[in-house]
């Protein structure tokens, strides 16, 4: 079958070089065969949280893959960093932000959040660019935040910048970085929000083409941690914005995905059918502008 989204983004993703971290098109996901199943059932509506935790389960390693620039889903992952910490045990969350601003984001983790902590963390390169991507949005600003927070109450999280910025193979680069991360702390529960195609676990099964040519899927950080069995979630929405480079930076609408304000939903597809192992549709994205336009 043929899905004409993804062979529009793939061939910008390669025309990129699929290396460039701040305009690397962040493409929906694919309608898999079969129908979604509701958030709800004879006795109970589920959040998206519920279905989330609920796709989770037990998985040690999980690629929750996003549409950047959207207010909802760093909040949502910082309610599942919350849920996962609150049990005990260490818990890492991986941002697709550059690894150099590593440092930074260990010192906000430790310091009280006041307004010249909160002014440190956004110097650095990654919140700086000019070419604002929504992965240095004030959602993700506000994610680290709850992250710090929790801390304060005893929770041992932590956060791991993995994106090695512009190298020759990212994908490859992001992967050694998690897998590294990982080796630090094996016992960790790891969560890691990037980008859904870096998500992606398996080839995709549509055919893509770049100018009339069919190629072949480029290789993916979920790919290349095959051997570690990450369990991917792909996270859209039935409609809505976000804040991306989609060909300019700025506000997108997003792909639709179904009616709009329909309850959250969750697809376990057939590994045949799609190129990550779940699928969490949400009833709306918004866009959520810069931290540093957005928390001046």
């Amino acid at each position: 079958m043929r899905h004409p989204w993804w062979t529009l983004a793939f061939a910008m993703a390669l025309a990129a070089g699929c290396n460039v971290p701040r305009h690397q098109p962040q493409t929906p996901a694919a309608p898999a065969a079969g129908s979604l199943a509701p958030a709800s059932d004879s006795t109970s509506r589920l959040s998206g949280l519920d279905l989330l935790l609920k796709a989770v389960g037990g998985h040690r390693l999980v690629l929750l893959g996003e549409i950047h620039g959207t207010r909802e889903t760093p909040a949502l992952v910082g309610e599942l960093v919350d849920k996962v910490s609150a049990g005990g045990g260490k818990v890492i969350l991986g941002l697709e932000i550059v690894a150099r601003d590593q440092a930074g984001v260990d010192r906000y983790l430790h310091s009280g959040g006041r307004p010249l902590d909160r002014a440190a963390l956004l110097s650095g390169s990654h919140w700086r660019d000019p070419a604002h991507d929504g992965r240095d949005s004030a959602a993700m600003f506000d994610l680290i935040e709850s992250v710090r927070s929790l801390g304060e109450q005893g929770r041992d999280i932590q956060v791991v910048f993995f994106d090695p910025g512009n190298v020759d193979d990212r994908e490859r680069g992001m992967a050694d970085n998690l897998r590294a991360a990982i080796a630090r702390a094996r016992q960790a529960r790891v969560l890691v929000l990037t980008g859904n195609v870096h998500a992606m676990t398996a080839a995709p099964p549509w055919e893509m083409f770049d100018g009339g040519k069919r190629i072949d899927p480029p290789m993916t950080a979920g790919r290349l941690l095959a051997d570690l069995h990450p369990f991917s979630i792909d996270i859209e929405a039935a409609a809505g914005n976000a804040w991306n480079c989609t060909g300019t930076c700025g506000v997108h609408r997003t792909f639709a995905h179904g009616a709009e304000n329909a309850a959250p939903a969750l697809e376990l597809p057939n590994p045949s059918e799609s190129a990550w192992d779940a699928l969490l549709l949400l009833p709306r994205f918004s866009a959520s502008p810069p931290a540093i336009e957005a928390l001046r």
